[in-house]
């Protein structure tokens, strides 16, 4: 799994730590004091199946991908930098070069996982990955015991785990935007 704009890193972490036997977990993030942090934090705790790398994943996925041992099953962005000004949208992580990365690497049957606090930048993400329905479907046509709202948006996150900005956001009242989509197996 590569969690693309990990943060602190104490999400993956979680994960890796709940979710042990099911595989690699490596967190990519651009800011790199808290890549260095993170891995501080992995290196504590004993875990030989989590890494964090100082890495742009718009401008690196492929090569670090590539160079990765075994299938990349997931790939979640979650809650990323919302670049609210019109003049930086640019800035913003999910777009096409990413998406077709992403895609291009995930084996069949893999997930990618998005979810915001920002109603336009979930929206945003969505409709990335809505252009690419030819070989992605949306989670819930997959597996029907996944709930969505009439908008179709996930109502709950599906890792079993929640990030620090989930937490926070829905202690405030706010709402969580998610889309889980799945890799044909074309």
């Amino acid at each position: 799994m590569v969690d693309i704009g990990s943060g602190s890193g104490r999400f993956l972490i979680w994960l890796a730590k709940a979710k042990c036997e099911l595989g690699n977990y490596l967190g990519l993030e651009i800011r790199q004091k808290l890549v260095k942090r993170a891995n501080c934090w992995v290196k504590e705790l004993q875990l030989d199946n989590i890494h964090f790398l100082f890495a742009n994943a718009s401008v690196s996925f492929n090569n670090l991908i590539s160079s990765y041992p075994g299938p990349l099953a997931m790939v979640s962005i979650l809650c990323p930098d919302p670049h609210f000004k019109k003049r930086h949208h640019k800035r913003r992580v999910v777009q096409k070069p990413l998406v077709d990365s992403i895609l291009c690497s995930l084996a069949p049957g893999g997930k990618v996982f998005v979810q915001s606090d920002v109603f336009e930048v979930a929206v945003d993400m969505r409709n990335q990955f809505d252009e690419k329905l030819d070989v992605l479907q949306h989670i819930d046509s997959v597996d029907p015991d996944i709930s969505i709202d009439g908008d179709g948006w996930l109502r709950k996150n599906p890792m079993g785990i929640r990030t620090e900005r989930e937490i926070h956001a829905e202690f405030e009242g706010a709402k969580v935007y998610r889309r889980m989509y799945q890799k044909k197996l074309i």
